[in-house]
Formats: C-alpha cells, sequence, structure tokens
C-alpha cells in the first residue's frame, strides 16, 4: 500500500512541486517588476536633480559675472572717490594767497572801499587800488584803455581811418 501510495501520490508532488516553483517564479518576477519601478523611478529623480543642479550652476555663474562686474564698478568708483579727496585735499591747501584774492574780489563787487579790502585781506595798498580798478572797469564803471601805445590806436588802424575819410 506504501508502494501504491506512493506512485499515485508522484503526479501529485510533482503537480505540488511545480506549483510551487510557479508561485516562487511569480513572487520572484512581481519583484523584480516593482525593483525595475522603483531604479526606472530612482533614474527620473536622478536626471530631475540634475538638470536641477545644471540650472543652479548656470545661475551660480550668472550671479559671480553679476558679482565681479559689480566689483570692478566698486573698484573704479574708489578710485574715483580717491582722487576727487586728493584733489579736496589739494584744493584745501592751495596758496592762501589766490583766496585772499577771490575774498578781495567778493569784497569789491559786493562794494567795499580801498580801506576794507586792505585791513580785511591784508592787502598792500597798490594791490588793493589795482583790485578796485579792475573791478570797477570789469562792471564798465571806468573805461578800459586802448592796448595801443599811440592815443588813436595802433598805427595800421590809423592809417586804415585815414584812407576811408572822405576828402
Amino acid at each position: 500500500m506504501f508502494e501504491q501510495l506512493q506512485l499515485d501520490s508522484l503526479p501529485l508532488l510533482w503537480g505540488g512541486g511545480l506549483l510551487l516553483i510557479g508561485i516562487i517564479l511569480m513572487l520572484w518576477w512581481g519583484s523584480r517588476k516593482r525593483m525595475q519601478s522603483t531604479i526606472d523611478r530612482q533614474r527620473q529623480d536622478i536626471r530631475h536633480f540634475e538638470k536641477e543642479v545644471q540650472k543652479a550652476s548656470n545661475q551660480l555663474l550668472e550671479v559671480r559675472s553679476v558679482v565681479v562686474g559689480l566689483g570692478q564698478k566698486v573698484a573704479e568708483q574708489q578710485d574715483v572717490i580717491q582722487h576727487l579727496h586728493e584733489r579736496v585735499t589739494e584744493l584745501e591747501h592751495t596758496d592762501a594767497d589766490s583766496r585772499l584774492y577771490s575774498r578781495a574780489s567778493k569784497m569789491v563787487q559786493l562794494g567795499a572801499d580801498l580801506n576794507e579790502l586792505i585791513e580785511e585781506c591784508e592787502l598792500p595798498k597798490a594791490e588793493a587800488e589795482l583790485m578796485m580798478s579792475l573791478q570797477n572797469k570789469l562792471a564798465g564803471k571806468e573805461k578800459v584803455p586802448p592796448l595801443s601805445s599811440t592815443p588813436g590806436g595802433t598805427v595800421k588802424a590809423q592809417r586804415r581811418r585815414k584812407a576811408n575819410q572822405p576828402r
């Protein structure tokens, strides 16, 4: 009977073994599909992140170029500021006499007299008189003499006038 049972159960064992192998293959196939979809999703994520990294890298390059440009502009502005500072310092230390003459000129324009110029600007009398005369001539209060040595102008101008006079 045991032999009979063994022979009768042989196809059953084969069927059970094949069923077991089929179940194992199906589980393996399902697991493989899930792994493949996970791998595909991860590859897609990697491509997405690589694109994002590339975008960020391009933006960083743009920011760097802007920063370099701004740095150059700042350096240029610092040079300009330094130059202006040096110029202001230079102007502050200009000849004190020129400032006195500027002040004296302004005082004459405002109506100061000879004694005020001498006292306030510490000018010698001759220089104060010269300042007064120049300012009056510039203002049109005094007539400016011609630059020739002859009273009627240059010799050529006198000859032209003589030639143009009716006879």
